[in-house]
């Protein structure tokens, strides 16, 4: 078994046996009231108890299950709340600039910006990308990725790099459909950061620089969808 699968196991046990523990004490803490008379409990040793139920309890078939539930949401993470199909298109622009809350400091020691200034990173520097946020549980919407990557964009003074980020679908899935070409280029919008932060209510998006501003526009692909 290598170190990893070791720890994995190791880690599960443990998730298992606090699990028990957590179980155990909620038990021990129910208040069922006073019926009848009262007598006197034994209480069986704390640890035995554990250990009781610790017997009983498949752990090779419980290390299998968590093994399955943690493939599985990384194969299929819950889609990012908020984020629909787009019903109409929209365009708008992003502000990036945002206020320091320390000093930027240079290698050499030099302050290049005060904790309290504002900053737009455009400013000093091209975003030269294009993100696109798109859905791959809508075929119509990988449909369209991957025209979009088959079209770069050719009028610019540096190369362009995409970027695929997931608000729902496999990010495996996708790799495989995008092939080798494209498969460092996907990624997933992990709590919804990235489109809570650009705004992006609805798929397919797309976010390219516009002078300081990142221009977004979501597309609407779905003739039949109000």
């Amino acid at each position: 078994m290598s170190a990893t699968k070791r720890i994995l196991a190791s880690n599960i046990r443990l998730i298992i046996l606090s699990s028990l523990i957590l179980t155990a004490f909620t038990s021990a803490a129910k208040d069922f009231g006073v019926k009848g008379h009262t007598h006197q409990i034994i209480e069986q040793p704390f640890l035995q108890m554990i250990d009781e139920r610790l017997q009983k309890v498949d752990m090779d078939k419980e290390q299998s299950k968590m093994i399955s539930i943690a493939k599985d949401r990384v194969e299929n993470p819950k889609p990012v709340e908020g984020v629909k199909p787009a019903k109409t298109g929209r365009v708008f622009h992003f502000d990036p600039t945002y206020i320091l809350d320390e000093d930027a400091v240079l290698p050499c020691g030099k302050i290049l910006h005060r904790a309290g200034t504002m900053v737009n990173p455009l400013a000093h520097m091209d975003l030269n990308r294009r993100l696109f946020f798109i859905d791959s549980r809508e075929k119509m919407q990988i449909a369209w990725l991957k025209a979009q990557l088959n079209n770069p964009l050719s009028d610019q003074k540096e190369i362009v790099e995409d970027r695929v980020i997931l608000v729902g679908g496999s990010v495996l899935r996708l790799k495989e459909e995008l092939g080798d070409e494209h498969i460092n280029k996907v990624y997933f919008d992990q709590n919804g950061e990235l489109t809570s932060k650009f705004g992006i209510k609805a798929s397919p998006a797309i976010v390219v620089q516009d002078g300081l501003m990142l221009k977004i526009e979501e597309i609407k692909l779905y003739k039949n969808r109000r």
